[in-house]
């Protein structure tokens, strides 16, 4: 049994190292190709020199000499010397003879004549003139500009605001006016109740003051009275105090009434045809305006 096992494990061992070797064994390299015959080429006979003729050199021909003139002697001028100032000989001043004075002729005295005394002035009656007429002013006919359409920025209730308007136009360079006009505007009033006893209504006024709401009484046509808390032109300001007013309990009411308004119209320019006026509209839409064209 023994014998076996030793065979068996010598068997093995051989072929693994012959596993072993064939794996690693050094690859057979190829053979290298034949060597190819070298290229003899034949030398080329150097070209013959040509000779090279030195340069000719010109002969130096000598300058002929230059003439100098000689100097010319300077003249000196001569100078004359300075003549002798002679004193002139004053001439003599005639002397005037003196003249005597002459004795004082004596004067004949007048006789004296009684003088008036003066009578007094009786006094005249002066007549009252009349008091000098003022002179007419001449009469100026209005001159208006021409142009049918204007630009309108904007029409103003309160007139401060218009004013307010204008100044900030005239520091962009225009020439606005305020016209005052009368135009249908809708008003909408918010109303937080309507009652029947005077008391009930001042009572929730002073409970809208202390919730923070400004309002007033307003009496009906029927004897009611509603507490008025604001009005608004914009329908939507109008919507939004209702609101605030029903989150704090009340019972808003909107009511709507349209009328003839005295409103403050600010305007600019003077335009013939509707073309000249677009770029006014233009630049002033571009400063944060809404402005619009009318007819003047």
């Amino acid at each position: 049994m023994n014998k076996r096992l030793v065979i068996i494990s010598v068997v093995g061992i051989i072929l693994i190292g012959a596993v072993y070797w064939y794996t690693t064994r050094a690859p057979e390299a190829p053979p290298k190709p034949p060597a190819l015959p070298r290229r003899v080429t034949k030398p080329r006979p150097p070209k013959p020199l040509t000779p090279i003729e030195p340069p000719e050199r010109k002969p130096k021909v000598a300058k002929p000499p230059v003439a100098v003139a000689p100097p010319t002697p300077v003249k000196k001028r001569a100078v004359a010397p300075p003549e002798e100032k002679v004193p002139k000989a004053e001439a003599p001043v005639a002397v005037p003879p003196k003249i005597p004075p002459k004795a004082p002729s004596p004067i004949a005295k007048l006789p004296e004549t009684p003088r008036e005394t003066p009578k007094p002035a009786e006094p005249q009656a002066q007549a009252a003139k009349p008091a000098p007429e003022p002179p007419a002013k001449p009469t100026v006919p209005e001159v208006r500009e021409r142009g049918r359409f204007s630009v309108q920025v904007a029409s103003l209730v309160v007139k401060r605001n218009a004013l307010s308007l204008k100044k900030r136009l005239e520091r962009l360079g225009y020439d606005p006016i305020i016209q005052k006009i009368k135009v249908r505007i809708t008003r909408h009033r918010v109303t937080a109740g309507e009652f029947r006893d005077r008391e009930a209504a001042d009572q929730t006024a002073r409970s809208l003051g202390a919730d923070g709401f400004s309002s007033r009484l307003v009496e009906g046509e029927h004897g009611q009275f509603a507490v008025e808390v604001g009005w608004f032109f914009n329908q939507n300001d109008a919507i939004d105090l209702a609101r605030r007013l029903q989150k704090k309990n009340y019972t808003s009411k909107i009511v709507s009434k349209t009328a003839l308004t005295p409103v403050y119209a600010v305007r600019v320019g003077a335009y013939e045809k509707r073309s000249e006026a677009f770029p006014a509209i233009k630049a002033l839409k571009r400063k944060g305006l809404a402005p619009i064209l009318v007819s003047r």
